[in-house]
C-alpha cells in the first residue's frame, strides 16, 4: 500500500486568501486583496510585520480561525474527487506543517466544512515526520526537499511563484490537486507501484 500525504495549506486550503483579508482588516486597509496575486508568497510580498513575533500573534493567536478554519477550498467540488481516489493499494492522509494550538482546532473545522473522508489528519512539526509517514507527498511547500532526510519519497509538486525554484527536484509538476487526481497516467503509475 502506497500512502500519499497532501498537504492542507496551498492545495487543499487556499490560506493566502484568507492571510490578506484579515491582514487588510487588522493593518492596512488601503490593500487591494482583489488585485493581488495570492499564489505567490504573500506573507513576504504584501505583508510587513515589526517583528517575528508579532507576525505569529497574528496567525497563531488572533487569526487562526478566520485563516485556518474559515478559508475556502483552492477548487471546487475537491474533497469529492480526493475522496474518491483512497481504496486497498492508496491511503490518502492530510497534513499541515508547524500547525500548532488553536490552528489545529481551526483545521478540524476546516475539514468538517469539505467534508473529504479521509481516515488521518496528523500535525507534523518537522518534515521528518512527514516523511516517517507518507511514501508520496503533494504539496506546494519546497521544504520538503530536506537534503538531511536520506531517501525521501516522491514529491509532487504544485506550481507556484515561491517554488519555483524546486520544480526540478520534484517527481511530478501539476498546477493544481484536480490535475493530478484527473491525470489517468499518473494514478496508473502508482496503482503499478503498490500492486
Amino acid at each position: 500500500m502506497i500512502t500519499i500525504g497532501i498537504e492542507l495549506n496551498h492545495v487543499v486550503r487556499n490560506v493566502n486568501r484568507q492571510l490578506l483579508k484579515y491582514y487588510q482588516k487588522e493593518f492596512d486597509p488601503s490593500l487591494d486583496i482583489d488585485e493581488l496575486d495570492d499564489k505567490v508568497d504573500v506573507i513576504e510580498k504584501y505583508m510587513k510585520f515589526k517583528s517575528k513575533k508579532q507576525m505569529n500573534d497574528f496567525i497563531y493567536i488572533d487569526y487562526p480561525y478566520e485563516i485556518f478554519g474559515c478559508a475556502n477550498v483552492s477548487e471546487k467540488n475537491l474533497a469529492v474527487k480526493i475522496s474518491n481516489i483512497e481504496d486497498e493499494d492508496i491511503r490518502i492522509v492530510f497534513y499541515s506543517l508547524n500547525e500548532d494550538a488553536l490552528a489545529i482546532q481551526s483545521t478540524f473545522f476546516f475539514l468538517s466544512k469539505i467534508g473529504a473522508r479521509v481516515r488521518k489528519v496528523f500535525f507534523p512539526k518537522n518534515v521528518k515526520e512527514v516523511w516517517d509517514e507518507c511514501d508520496v507527498v503533494i504539496t506546494a511547500n519546497d521544504q520538503i526537499f530536506d537534503e538531511d532526510i536520506p531517501g525521501y519519497g516522491k514529491v509532487i509538486l504544485i506550481n507556484r511563484e515561491f517554488n519555483k525554484d524546486s520544480k526540478d527536484k520534484a517527481f511530478a509538476n501539476y498546477d493544481n490537486l484536480s490535475e493530478i487526481i484527473d491525470d489517468d497516467n499518473f494514478l496508473k503509475q502508482l496503482y503499478n507501484e503498490a500492486g
